[in-house]
């Protein structure tokens, strides 16, 4: 009887360890991975090509960099405090870094402000990172996006915000290579302006988990023909944003 016993509990545990064994992935299987959306909107990239030509060689712009590699959780935090912290700002970026070009080093933030800055979840997303960046001695300089720039503008407020060294307007090949000529007030002409496209709402990050939200359009229910934003890590989160309608 003990023996029926012994070999009945063998042949469970072996069973056990099959199951187990295939249900855990093997050290061979790969993960796989979607293409995520481009890195810039058109009009963050058009605005990129407007900050190049308001700066010079001094300078260099980075896109798309965490917050979390920018500042760190401040010494004196209780660890939970910390591991707070250190949640929220890995889960945001920054549309633009100013580096100098010979070290890399930070010289300051710069955030074009598109329609969705208006939605109350944008705007607290907007109070934390100036809160962070502020508290950690790094400048911000904010711009709303819209359809041209003043590039003599741009660089006064990026001189004024980020304490910068005079950058003088770039001057064409053409316009170096010409003779000196007597110029009035009224021959002066300004800066082109830059055209962009039409400003395009940002997709959010999701609060709830850190991905980013896709548009959705209700098809069912009492907000049928109704856009909202949609966790893109959906079923694994539910978490949805409504759109104002404008």
């Amino acid at each position: 009887m003990i023996l029926i016993v012994v070999l009945v509990i063998f042949f469970l545990l072996a069973g056990l360890l099959a199951l187990l064994r295939a249900k855990s992935p093997s050290k061979g299987e790969s993960l796989s991975f979607a293409r995520k959306e481009p890195l810039f909107s058109p009009a963050e990239r058009s605005f990129l090509g407007v900050l190049e030509q308001a700066l010079d060689s001094r300078y260099r712009v980075l896109g798309k960099v965490r917050l979390g590699d920018l500042v760190k959780p401040a010494k004196g935090l209780s660890n939970s405090k910390r591991a707070t912290a250190l949640n929220k700002v890995n889960q945001k970026h920054v549309d633009y870094v100013l580096c100098s070009a010979t070290d890399l080093s930070v010289l300051g933030v710069v955030e074009l402000d598109d329609q969705s800055h208006g939605r109350e979840d944008r705007a607290g997303r907007d109070v934390f990172v100036d809160h962070a960046l502020s508290s950690a001695g790094i400048p911000i300089a904010r711009f709303s996006a819209k359809r041209g720039y003043q590039i003599q503008e741009v660089r006064d407020k990026l001189v004024e915000t980020f304490k910068l060294a005079t950058i003088a307007p770039k001057v064409s090949a053409t316009q170096d290579a010409a003779p000196p000529q007597p110029v009035s007030v009224n021959e002066v002409t300004p800066e082109p302006v830059i055209a962009l496209p039409e400003p395009i709402e940002t997709a959010p990050t999701c609060e709830k988990c850190g991905e980013s939200m896709v548009r959705r359009l209700a098809k069912n229910g009492p907000h049928s023909g109704r856009f909202f934003w949609a966790c893109s890590s959906f079923p694994k989160c539910r978490q949805v944003v409504a759109i104002a309608e404008g």
